[in-house]
């Protein structure tokens, strides 16, 4: 049934795709107009559409940053002619992404728009001042700017970039549905009518990403974007953390509302029928009277049936992934290699949370990039745990049927490694397995040469000193660490790095080789 709703769904964007080209082929002015008072049904699948078109280009290399995308007749077919040509270039860094893609496309389509301004801490018992981007008790919205018709969309996007941060989205899902600064987004069930390309997904570390697809599977692929303006694409998994319903983490939709005597007027929760608070349960989630986890629960809810697992596929599909990680990864080291920051004296001190930062180290450090690397291999290892261990399970549905699925994962993994390479520096390339077995080698520190950032024994080509190596060093521990932590300090000098709390942390073991039984 899914499958032919989908069908009829992209044969009716079809249509509208080619009747609002063909009827709007002029460029749209750098003045947003506003002819429509809400959105309408029509102009919500639009909006899925375009979301996937945007999506689907960027998984498969067609666009790189958001700016191309949105410029590219491949990734935007619908509206990208109509750019006017002094559109600026469009920035966004993952928070700026979903409110940016909102307000291109209302501009397009000559609607009003809303988005916040300024936010406090909803409540602070210390009297020192926090960074509400990691706010214990959430944010409260105190000023929003509405779009009504007139402003220039140049400064409107630079104000989006300038006003939002992961901030924005830090607050009480259940709370400020009504009056002047009501919350933009609202929590969703966990179903196919409620998550669609568009939903925002929000990580309380500092991340934010939208979906742009969903497969019959119950695979949830989102693109998110980057300090360095760079757009990437990844899938749902764990590590997305869950937060309570005052931090409001998770899936989200944009709140519906309407322009009234030219004011914004939005939709209650009450009125919302897809609007739920079951993200923020705890666990055990009980599906058919069996305990599943979250991420279990949501991939089982947004499948067409029971889970059927394909070992086969579904690992191959995780090591794309993570080749396109690194390959993302490669494309920042290269940025910060580029601009020559590895030529730079290093810091006395690293920031007060590396994770959590800005300036040079927000653009050219990568230590959340890792982390989530990271975290995809250490999920990537539990599937391939479970699914060798399910061969025996009945309650795991596996779709196999050779005589050898341990020797058959083993030979993807060797296939899918051996073909994704980087090249790093002259004469020195890695392919993913390399990469995987210096995993925790790998220095997220911008001010290291590119040699040490990929993990690899400095040459003389290397512009390293006894400082950075010694920096090198210290850092383990936190190279070593896997969840992102916004609330610990990392302020410490190469002297007292190596034994701060922080540095504390043994290197797990992320390696596949026991698993698939590889013998190097």
């Amino acid at each position: 049934m899914h499958k032919i709703i989908t069908l009829i769904r992209y044969c009716f964007l079809l249509i509208s795709i080619t009747f609002l080209t063909t009827q709007n082929s002029n460029a749209k002015t750098l003045r947003w107009k506003v002819l429509n008072t809400s959105w309408s049904k029509d102009q919500d699948l639009l909006y899925q559409n375009f979301i996937h078109g945007l999506g689907v280009a960027r998984k498969n290399g067609k666009c790189r940053t958001l700016n191309d995308c949105l410029k590219s007749p491949i990734a935007n077919p619908i509206f990208y002619n109509k750019n006017p040509t002094a559109l600026d270039t469009i920035f966004s860094d993952c928070a700026d992404l979903p409110f940016v893609l909102r307000a291109y496309f209302s501009w397009m389509n000559d609607l009003p728009f809303s988005y916040p301004t300024e936010l406090v801490e909803a409540k602070s018992l210390s009297k020192k001042e926090s960074d509400i981007r990691y706010s214990k008790y959430g944010n409260i919205i105190t000023n929003k700017d509405s779009i009504l018709g007139g402003e220039n969309v140049n400064d409107v996007f630079q104000n989006i970039v300038d006003s939002i941060s992961t901030a924005s989205f830090r607050t009480n899902a259940s709370k400020n549905d009504s009056g002047e600064y009501f919350r933009d987004t609202y929590p969703v069930d966990i179903n196919r009518q409620a998550i669609i390309p568009g939903t925002v997904l929000y990580d309380p570390n500092g991340h934010v990403a939208v979906v742009y697809e969903v497969t019959n599977n119950g695979k949830i692929h989102l693109i998110d974007a980057h300090p360095d303006n760079s757009l990437t694409t990844i899938t749902y998994g764990e590590k997305f953390v869950r937060t309570g319903v005052k931090i409001g983490a998770g899936f989200s939709n944009f709140r519906p509302f309407n322009l009234i005597r030219n004011e914004i007027v939005p939709v209650n929760n009450k009125n919302l029928s897809e609007y739920s608070l079951i993200q923020f349960q705890k666990d055990p989630f009980i599906y058919k009277g069996q305990e599943v986890s979250f991420y279990e629960y949501v991939r089982i809810k947004l499948t067409d049936g029971v889970i059927i697992y394909d070992p086969l596929l579904e690992f191959s599909n995780y090591l794309d992934e993570i080749c396109q990680d690194v390959k993302d990864r490669k494309a920042a080291v290269d940025l910060a290699h580029q601009a020559g920051i590895e030529n730079w004296s290093h810091p006395q001190l690293l920031p007060e949370n590396i994770y959590g930062s800005d300036g040079d180290w927000e653009t050219y450090a990568t230590p959340s990039r890792d982390a989530r690397l990271k975290a995809s291999i250490r999920e990537t290892k539990e599937f391939l745990t479970k699914m060798i261990k399910g061969q025996n399970n009945p309650e795991v549905k596996i779709k196999y049927t050779g005589a050898d699925l341990v020797k058959d994962l083993r030979d993807i993994y060797l296939n899918k490694t051996n073909s994704c390479s980087i090249s790093i520096a002259q004469n020195i390339s890695l392919n993913l397995d390399e990469v995987l077995v210096r995993l925790f080698d790998l220095s997220f520190d911008p001010y290291h040469c590119v040699e040490l950032r990929w993990g690899q024994v400095p040459t003389h080509a290397c512009s390293t000193t006894t400082n950075k190596n010694k920096w090198y060093k210290a850092e383990q521990g936190l190279r070593n660490r896997i969840d992102r932590n916004y609330s610990m300090r990392t302020n410490y000098d190469v002297d007292t790095l190596p034994n701060a709390p922080v540095s504390n942390v043994e290197r797990p073991d992320l390696s596949f080789d026991q698993l698939l039984e590889i013998n190097r």
